[in-house]
């Protein structure tokens, strides 16, 4: 299990460096920036993201299709906007949105609180299919967890 936190920032480099002075204090937080569409999908095929976050500078245009990109490319990433630009997109391509006047320290607790949710998401996700698999097994049958 990965002990550290990835914060992808989309936005103007300015606000990526603040976010990133609050942020480095937990040394569990790795932080990567971007400014437009092109520099996101020139991302490593090996970079893993736990929470993407576009702020109100990034370019209006590229919002949808840079939101698109990361539900494909990362789906298990959670997706905050911030500022009012979330009214441009619809529910599941976001996951929670903030004012444009959030503080860097709000914003810091809300991408630990929204990792840390994920997470807890994801371990009872995968506890249940445990328990799944181990109850077929004891009734002798093969179980397949999919649905058409």
């Amino acid at each position: 299990m990965r002990l550290t936190t990835t914060v992808l920032s989309l936005g103007l480099e300015e606000w990526r460096n603040a976010v990133c002075e609050v942020l480095i204090q937990n040394e569990k937080n790795s932080i990567l920036g971007v400014n437009n569409c092109w520099d996101l999908c020139a991302l490593s095929q090996a970079v893993t993201v736990d929470i993407a976050v576009l702020h109100y500078s990034f370019a209006l245009h590229g919002l949808r299709y840079a939101a698109e990109y990361i539900r494909r490319r990362w789906p298990d990433a959670v997706i905050l906007v911030i500022g009012e630009q979330a009214e441009q997109l619809d529910d599941p391509l976001y996951d929670d949105k903030a004012s444009s006047a959030i503080s860097l320290d709000e914003l810091a607790q809300m991408i630990e609180t929204l990792v840390a949710a994920k997470r807890r998401i994801r371990r009872s996700v995968r506890s249940g299919l445990v328990d799944a698999r181990g109850q077929a097994k004891e009734a002798g049958g093969t179980t397949t967890i999919c649905s058409a």
